[in-house]
């Protein structure tokens, strides 16, 4: 039954496509879809103004729309359909970011050209159609009743250790890649420190002190962001980390200097947080158990460890204002490094991950796998011990040249101008 609806639905898209094309008139727009959420993302809004910023600019369309799996979501999703298929009839070229039912499913036509950006440079984890038949994903069937990730003519990849990777995920031979860097790119490495020849941003200068005026507690403390992938609504130990790190800095001022360290964290919207010690600290947006004397507002200097959950800021803002992030199996490890962030792994439930969703990457075999730690006592330790000696912003004891060799491996563009270039490409097809 299920898969006689879905390949009803199937058909009706296919003919609506066919209508739209019929009745609609070739505008040669470019056409932009963000298909993550209901509004466009930062990546697209960026890429359009750099598209609209060409001599000879050409017309720019963005639309967005996210096809949730649900019957609610799929209904919600029609309606933004018929709107969508007419802007691609009326195009020369589209991009996208994600699977979109609108090009994949119909039939595609004339010379036009789709190009598939993805949301994410990196492919730690499996993704798309490496995770068919798991959990995590798609069964096999409804893959091929949806067509997915058919009528792509170039795919983005930033470098070739990911190629292999994204040939799988999309079913495309390597020569279907071509090697872009994301807008997300570009914002990365305009947060990195001064320094090499390198002067201070006004992106990151803003970041910095948005974030210092928003979060005055912060000054003084070292200040350590949590940025935890996804994992299907499962949970995510962020009460384990920070119990880690209360014990740990209870010890640096028995024994060495006083660290103080602050827990920010970034948790993907879809997630939940699991109870740990000290109760579900991240639920806690101006009071937690593990800041002694209750309010973290005001807690600056009488407390081993504070924390917060931080919804203000787009995660890239915290790449100027983070002394180190902790991280796991996201695209924030590649992002991080691009913005040379001191960054470590948080592993723990990295057997189980495998299992059910699959990685491609192991973080412990990586330049940097000396930072990737099951164990959250040692991962506090050892984050502790780089920046023992107080000067938090140069982390003298991290080892910034495996940071950079990992970045230089999944990031075979520039640090900056890859939203120029992109525009270009796209431009010019």
């Amino acid at each position: 039954m299920k898969d006689f609806a879905l390949r009803a639905a199937v058909t009706i898209v296919r003919v609506m496509s066919a209508l739209a094309e019929l009745f609609t008139k070739r505008r040669d727009t470019i056409l932009l879809i963000s298909c993550q959420d209901d509004e466009p993302t930062q990546d697209m809004a960026e890429l359009a103004d750099a598209l609209r910023a060409l001599p000879d600019a050409p017309d720019v369309v963005v639309q967005a729309g996210l096809m949730r799996r649900s019957f609610a979501g799929a209904l919600s999703f029609a309606g933004k359909l018929f709107s969508m298929m007419r802007n691609i009839a009326a195009a020369k070229t589209v991009v996208i970011d994600a699977y979109c039912p609108a090009i994949s499913i119909p039939k595609k036509r004339g010379r036009r050209k789709i190009v598939q950006m993805w949301h994410a440079p990196d492919a730690i984890k499996k993704f798309s159609m490496q995770i068919i038949d798991t959990p995590a994903g798609y069964s096999g069937k409804t893959a091929m009743i949806l067509n997915m990730h058919q009528g792509y003519d170039y795919i983005l990849c930033p470098a070739d250790a990911t190629r292999p990777f994204f040939a799988e995920a999309f079913g495309y031979p390597e020569s279907a890649f071509v090697k872009y860097g994301l807008p997300m790119i570009d914002r990365a490495g305009k947060m990195r420190r001064p320094g090499g020849g390198r002067a201070e941003t006004e992106e990151r200068t803003r970041a910095r002190t948005a974030i210092a005026l928003r979060y005055p507690q912060l000054d003084g403390r070292l200040a350590i962001v949590y940025a935890p992938t996804f994992r299907d609504g499962a949970g995510v130990d962020a009460a384990g980390l920070a119990e880690a790190l209360r014990q740990a800095s209870e010890g640096t001022q028995r024994g060495r200097s006083f660290l103080c360290p602050y827990l920010v964290v970034k948790l993907h919207p879809l997630d939940a947080v699991k109870n740990g010690a000290g109760g579900d600290v991240m639920t806690q947006k101006r009071t937690s158990p593990l800041c002694s004397g209750g309010d973290v507002m005001t807690q600056k200097r009488t407390s081993p460890l504070c924390s917060l959950r931080d919804t203000d800021f787009p995660l890239s803002d915290w790449y100027a204002a983070a002394d180190a992030i902790v991280t796991d199996y996201s695209g924030v490890a590649v992002e991080a490094a691009a913005a040379g962030v001191a960054s470590y792994y948080y592993i723990y439930d990295m057997d189980e991950y495998a299992a059910k969703r699959g990685l491609n990457v192991d973080l412990r075999d990586e330049a940097t796998g000396k930072y990737a730690f099951a164990d959250a006592k040692a991962l506090a330790e050892r984050l502790l011990s780089d920046f023992e000696g107080g000067d938090f912003a140069n982390g003298e004891g991290y080892d910034y040249s495996a940071l950079d060799a990992f970045a230089a491996k999944y990031l075979e563009v520039p640090p900056g101008g890859n939203t120029e270039r992109l525009a270009g490409f796209i431009a010019a097809l």
